[in-house]
């Protein structure tokens, strides 16, 4: 009888793990399709995958890095010689995007590039949240300021409220209102002070 209950207990313990993992590899493809959702187009989903992985705090400063050195690219030289072959790494910058100066389409009305930018991620960019931040040259072309409503728009519109940006020419929106509008990052969208 004590054999049984110790078997049964085994058992049940090998169960519990065998689910635990379970658990985690589904909390795993969980965290990697969140992340993808937001950085979809612009982190490959590979490089997604190994930090979906990350406990959050380093997965959040693995994702800065990557987004900062995103802006180069590495060129590997291989000179051979007969004693030992020489690697060198040069770096040299990827080509920047040309960010047209706001066009002002009519007065109060300007054009601005959706961005991406992960302090806001991590602070605003969540269901219902009414913040943007906006390029401050965009914001003194349409003469709004900090806390200014303004509308933003593509195939609809939607009112949100500003908050400087010291990217020129880019406007920063939570994810909801790009779907709602139906823009992607780096689209330009109108943006009128309300």
């Amino acid at each position: 009888m004590e054999s049984e209950l110790r078997k049964l207990i085994e058992e049940k313990d090998k169960k519990i793990e065998e689910l635990q993992a379970r658990i985690r590899e589904l909390e795993k493809k969980l965290k990697f399709y969140e992340i993808r959702e937001v950085y979809q187009g612009i982190i490959p989903d590979e490089i997604l995958q190994k930090l979906a992985e990350l406990p959050p705090e380093v997965m959040v400063i693995e994702i800065g890095k990557y987004l900062k050195q995103a802006s180069f690219k590495t060129e590997r030289v291989v000179e051979t010689r007969e004693s030992s072959p020489r690697v060198e790494v040069k770096e040299k910058p990827v080509e920047e995007i040309k960010v047209e100066p706001s066009v002002k389409v009519r007065e109060g009305v300007a054009k601005a590039r959706v961005g991406v930018d992960l302090a806001f991620t991590q602070r605003y960019d969540f269901h219902g949240s009414d913040v943007a931040m906006l390029g401050e040259d965009v914001m003194n072309s349409i003469k709004v300021s900090e806390g200014d409503y303004v509308v933003v728009q593509k195939d609809s519109a939607v009112n949100l409220r500003v908050l400087p940006y010291s990217k020129p020419g880019f406007i920063i929106i939570p994810s909801w209102v790009r779907e709602k509008i139906g823009a992607k990052i780096n689209d330009f969208v109108e943006v009128a002070k309300k």
